[in-house]
Parts: structure tokens; C-alpha cells; sequence
């Protein structure tokens, strides 16, 4: 397995770094630290948070990303950044602090991320609460998701956010975002395979239902992997098994590679499934120039 290599587009932090809090050296540590994983690429992943924090952390990946284009050397690199908050639907909030979410518009876009637009890659939307932003962020090539949503259609949001949480779920006679999601053969979905938000059977569903190329697989790595402490996240205290004190689930506590290879021992899915949802199909989704596949192929362990 030493010659997989994976892409996260959706991942919170590791090691105890929060993507929305950590500094310069602790972000540049933690990219060292999953490159030894053959982590070559991520999209890291914010929650919904202040307009000055957002900036803030966002200054921090652009800063970093031009350095690497500049120089890179065994350290996963950054493609761009994830907005997963401000724009979602309270009653699917999951983990995340309900208080800081924004009504989707242009504006309020515009006001959350500054000057910093062109680091963004991915941007989750409850689509039934947009009014503007998802036509302006496609028009832009930002990626729009679908996700902590309970809305009936995706609108044209490309692609799916972790596909079943933070969803409603499918019903026989009602339209949702998740049934959509699986039909409609344009649609990228994420998935977090850990086997604790999808169980082994709804991943063997997706596979038959899915092209292979449209799946995405996640980690939704919370800050408290491979760390194995309390952490705060969201502002509410998340212990190792990736809950808080509500038993609300969080995101994963494993690393891509690690689900990857729990997915191949268990198999549920073969080298070459990973091989296409961990790193092929990513590079296709995120649209990723020539110079930015060149350093996710040159770089090796």
C-alpha cells in the first residue's frame, strides 16, 4: 500500500491542530506530519466562525500555498481551502455553532472571506436557504456542496458534503438532497467511509448506485486525531471517540489513509477503487491547473 496516494478534500485538522485556530508553524507542522502518510494534497476544512478568524486563517493557507508553488518538499500541499460553515441550516447544524451562520448571499460571502476569495476551492450551502451565492460561486469556479441541509434539491450545487450527515435521508415518497445526490450521474458525493458515519452496507449502496468517478472519499479528520486528548472544537468539548457531551457525533478521528486502508482490509473496497475515490478523482473535481498536479505527482516518500 506504500504507493497509494491520497487526496482529502475535507479535513478539520489532526494532531491536535485546528485548521481554524493553528499558526503558521503549527499548520506547516501538520503538513509534515500527513505527507509521512502520502497525504499529498488537502482542501483544509473551516467550520463557521468570525468574519476576522475566517480572514485570519485564510491569510495563513494563502501565505503558505504560494510558498509551495515557489518550493515544496515532503509536506502535503495545500490546493485550497474548504469553507464548511456560515452558510448552513440551523436544524442540520451537527457539531457546529448554529449562531455564527449566515444567510447565503453575495454579500455576506464577500463580508465573511475579504480579499482572501481566491484561496477558497470548496464552499458547503444549504441550498433551500441560498438567495445568490451559488450562481456567483460557480460563475467564479468555486465549488459549491450541498450539505447540512434539509432541503429537497441540491439547486446547481456540484457536489455533495459528507452524503447522508447532516441530510435528510431518503424516503420513499419524499424528494431530498441525499436521493438526488445518488441519481443524478453529474453529481460528485463525499463520503467519510470510516465505517462510523456510513456503515459498510450504505458504502456498498453507493458504490452500485454511483459512477466511481463521481465518489469522493473523506476523512473529516477532527483536530483529535492522532492526538487522542479532549479537545475543544466548535466550541464544545469533543472527546477521543469524536463526540461531544451530548453524544453528538463530530467528524472522524481517523486520516484518509488510515479509512482507506481499514476499507482495503476489510474489503469493502480494492486498491484501485481507492486508488480513483482517494486521488484520481479529486484531481478531476477540484480542477487543478498543470503546475498543481505536477507537485501532487513529483513529491514521494
Amino acid at each position: 500500500m506504500e504507493n497509494l496516494k491520497f487526496i482529502d478534500n475535507h479535513t478539520h485538522g489532526a494532531f491536535g491542530v485546528n485548521f481554524n485556530y493553528g499558526n503558521y508553524d503549527e499548520i506547516k507542522s501538520i503538513l509534515k506530519k500527513l505527507y509521512k502518510f502520502n497525504i499529498k494534497g488537502i482542501c483544509p476544512t473551516l467550520v463557521g466562525d468570525s468574519s476576522k478568524n475566517i480572514q485570519n486563517q485564510l491569510a495563513i493557507f494563502e501565505v503558505i500555498k504560494k510558498e509551495q508553488l515557489k518550493n515544496i518538499e515532503n509536506e502535503t500541499f495545500i490546493i485550497g481551502v474548504h469553507l464548511e460553515g456560515s452558510f448552513l441550516s440551523k436544524e442540520k447544524s451537527g457539531i457546529q455553532d448554529k449562531k455564527v451562520f449566515k444567510i447565503p448571499t453575495i454579500n455576506n460571502f464577500k463580508e465573511l472571506v475579504g480579499k482572501y476569495e481566491k484561496i477558497i476551492k470548496i464552499v458547503t450551502i444549504a441550498p433551500e436557504n441560498d438567495i445568490d451565492l451559488i450562481d456567483y460561486l460557480n460563475e467564479k469556479n468555486i465549488i459549491t456542496q450541498a450539505g447540512h441541509s434539509i432541503g429537497e434539491t441540491m439547486k446547481n450545487c456540484k457536489g455533495t458534503t459528507h452524503h447522508f450527515n447532516a441530510m435528510n435521508p431518503i424516503h420513499h415518497r419524499n424528494p431530498s438532497i441525499a436521493l438526488e445526490g445518488l441519481i443524478n450521474d453529474k453529481v460528485y458525493c463525499e463520503i467519510i467511509a470510516d465505517l462510523i458515519h456510513t456503515n459498510s452496507d450504505i458504502i456498498k449502496l453507493i458504490i452500485k448506485t454511483k459512477p466511481k468517478d463521481k465518489i469522493l472519499l473523506i476523512s473529516d479528520s477532527l483536530p483529535i486525531s492522532h492526538f487522542n486528548k479532549e479537545i475543544i472544537f466548535c466550541n464544545k468539548k469533543i472527546y477521543p471517540n469524536g463526540k461531544d457531551e451530548n453524544n453528538t457525533l463530530a467528524g472522524s478521528i481517523k486520516t484518509l489513509d488510515e479509512i482507506c486502508h481499514n476499507l482495503i482490509k476489510k474489503n469493502i473496497l480494492s486498491k484501485e477503487d481507492i486508488k480513483q475515490m482517494a486521488f484520481e478523482n479529486q484531481i478531476k473535481y477540484l480542477n487543478l491547473t498543470d503546475s498543481e498536479i505536477d507537485i501532487l505527482n513529483s513529491q514521494k516518500l
